[in-house]
């Protein structure tokens, strides 16, 4: 950004509201009234706000505007003009400003054509400071009439509508920058770090339009369930503890290719052939196994510095369902003990004794058994759990259940809403990002990348 050698005199917009009404605020609190007091103050501050913005930015829109065009024709613009542009404050108050504007270039501009919003990363007409706020509040609550009226409450006076379309325009950005281009901070690295990454499902309903209209001549459109895959990655210590001042990094995909993709990006980005030592853990779904070592590999990730385990909440509740299927012969009390014998093998990482005593136990297995059977038999390298937690390593996928809940489910599961799957795929990140502790990062960046 420019030096500025003089600035705007900003002593009429402090003096002037303080006389005005030092004996009401006075007033007030002799009456015991704090809240009114606070409210009334608050409410002059951000009308200063407004005016001292307001200022500033005219007389240096002025002063930078030659400067800006002349940088422009050098990357490829032929003909400016002046437009009118407006921008809106964080209050959601607007201004206009006259604007050197890109007419003509050599091959399609990138990025926004009037100059200033561009310098000052603007998106669509909103303020870093307005959709910094309007983002916040669209993901951290649980629906966008609720985040209009957090804005409302504290000081920002837009439309239901424009809350919706600032936090969609947003999500694009985002989307267009690359997600780990703006989640991660500068020289971020896992190098000699001790990795998690957990994989998993959640559940959102979308809106796809079937071509057909209603009596009242409305589009109808179907309302089917998805899975939306997220994929946590997180850092531990040598005790197996979460490292509390490593942020997490929370990715969001529809698709399997898609999700395998976006967690490659950041992986390459991190250096994960660096670090110490990776984990993956994940439930069966076979998508997940037939991915992910072959991702490692891929990634130049040390064979010997990688261990995969089954989720030990779902090998444990195949082993609960075979004692529950057991022949009518075998005895309640019997079912207990070997329940308890298959839970005793398989922490210890004999699940081969488990398969081999089912073997016995179900002569004639029905197709039900035989999948229970073969999934412990298929993933029994990955349930060593003794050995993970000797090693100060995680049996359980709680990272990403955790995940799942606060990003997907407690925002974009909620009843009778439905999504465009192409636009809740970017509102995603904007959660991801909010529940992370990475939003400064998102916005920052925005701010210097438009």
């Amino acid at each position: 950004m420019p030096h500025f050698t003089a600035a705007p005199n900003i002593s009429g917009f402090i003096e002037k509201p303080i006389t005005d009404h030092t004996e009401e605020w006075k007033k007030m609190l002799e009456e015991g009234d704090l809240y009114g007091f606070e409210k009334s103050l608050f409410t002059e501050l951000l009308n200063m706000y407004e005016s001292i913005a307001s200022t500033f930015m005219q007389e240096v829109a002025t002063k930078i505007s030659d400067k800006l065009a002349a940088d422009a024709k050098k990357s490829g613009a032929r003909k400016f003009e002046v437009r009118p542009m407006r921008i809106r404050l964080g209050t959601g108050s607007e201004i206009s400003l006259n604007s050197p504007y890109v007419k003509e270039s050599k091959g399609k501009w990138k990025g926004n054509r009037h100059l200033l919003g561009a310098y000052w990363g603007t998106i669509g007409s909103s303020s870093p400071f307005l959709y910094n706020k309007v983002g916040y509040s669209v993901a951290i609550g649980p629906s966008y009439n609720i985040a209009h009226q957090t804005l409302a409450r504290f000081g920002t006076s837009i439309s239901l509508s424009s809350t919706q379309a600032i936090s969609n325009k947003i999500a694009a950005q985002c989307s267009e920058f690359g997600e780990e281009n703006l989640m991660l901070e500068e020289g971020e690295s896992l190098e000699d770090k001790r990795v998690i990454i957990s994989i998993d499902g959640g559940r959102t309903r979308t809106r796809e339009y079937n071509g057909n209209v209603n009596e009242s001549e409305h589009s109808t459109y179907g309302t089917n369930w998805r899975e939306p895959k997220l994929f946590v990655i997180d850092v531990i210590d040598n005790k197996g503890n979460i490292e509390k001042y490593k942020l997490p990094i929370y990715g969001v995909r529809f698709g399997e290719e898609d999700c395998i993709s976006l967690l490659e990006s950041y992986l390459r980005k991190l250096k994960i052939e660096k670090a110490a030592e990776v984990q993956i853990i994940g439930d069966g779904a076979a998508w997940i196994w037939n991915r992910l070592p072959s991702l490692m590999e891929r990634l130049n990730v040390d064979k010997t510095k990688l261990t995969e385990t089954l989720d030990y909440y779902h090998s444990s509740s195949y082993v609960y369902e075979l004692a529950d299927l057991m022949p009518e012969k075998i005895t309640k009390e019997e079912r207990k003990k070997y329940l308890e014998t298959f839970k005793e093998w398989l922490w210890n990482g004999e699940v081969h004794r488990v398969v081999m005593a089912c073997r016995k136990i179900f002569k004639h297995p029905c197709k039900e058994i035989n999948r229970r059977i073969n999934y412990l038999e298929k993933h029994q390298n990955r349930m060593q759990y003794e050995a993970y937690s000797k090693k100060k390593l995680m049996c359980g996928s709680g990272i990403v259940e955790s995940a799942i809940r606060r990003i997907i489910n407690l925002r974009f599961k909620n009843t009778s809403t439905f999504w465009k799957e192409e636009r809740v795929e970017k509102l995603f990140f904007l959660r991801a990002a909010v529940l992370s502790g990475r939003w400064d990062n998102v916005v920052q960046k925005l701010a210097h990348m438009v």
